[in-house]
């Protein structure tokens, strides 16, 4: 298969890969920055959708980001792969920030009816034993949270996703239109050339 390792990553590298790419995230969100302004669209749809995916990347329910992302981009437009590329706002080194956001917000959303303030200690034997009561005071404020915050990362990638793809292209068009006067000239000259050389026969 094309593209595929020559040796396999175990899952150990492929957990220490994504957690941390042998590039640095610095890299890996800079490639998939690059990938992302080549995909072929209008820029509002490629623009929507990454909004769309760092909307859904506040969502505390990891794993169903992705299907949200679809689902919201069948609804309400935008281009689906610059809505997964969208999902990566939410990465290992901004889920700690995300999530603490989303729980403050969701606890002052909440108000008198939140369960608490403070995150609950949790165990894996508590976990066990009483899965919804453990996990409940702590998803539910950053469900309702996740709201608000995902909003901001939405319209806060929306803008300069826009400005960014609209230069891409102008420049892509730019740089196209002018390889094609260049490739015309050629073959008027060519042309020229050639009709010089037959006159002279």
């Amino acid at each position: 298969m094309m593209f595929k390792r020559r040796n396999p990553l175990s899952p150990l590298e492929r957990l220490r890969q994504f957690l941390w790419p042998r590039a640095g995230w610095s890299r890996a969100l800079q490639y998939l920055w690059q990938r992302t302004v080549r995909i072929q669209g209008a820029p509002h749809d490629i623009a929507f959708g990454l909004a769309v995916g760092a909307f859904i990347s506040a969502n505390p329910l990891l794993g169903t980001h992705i299907i949200w992302a679809g689902i919201i981009v069948y609804f309400f437009g935008g281009n689906f792969i610059a809505a997964v590329a969208g999902t990566w706002v939410g990465n290992p080194l901004s889920f700690p920030f995300i999530w603490l956001a989303t729980f403050t917000m969701g606890n002052l959303l909440m108000g008198a009816n939140a369960p608490t303030t403070e995150i609950p200690e949790l165990s894996l034997a508590l976990f066990f034993e009483a899965p919804f009561e453990t996990l409940g005071p702590v998803i539910l404020p950053m469900l309702v949270g996740s709201i608000p915050v995902g909003l901001v990362l939405g319209v806060s990638t929306y803008y300069p996703s826009l400005w960014a793809i609209e230069l891409y292209q102008n420049r892509r068009r730019a740089v196209l239109a002018a390889k094609r006067v260049v490739n015309m000239k050629i073959r008027l000259n060519k042309k020229g050339q050639d009709e010089d050389d037959n006159a002279k026969v």
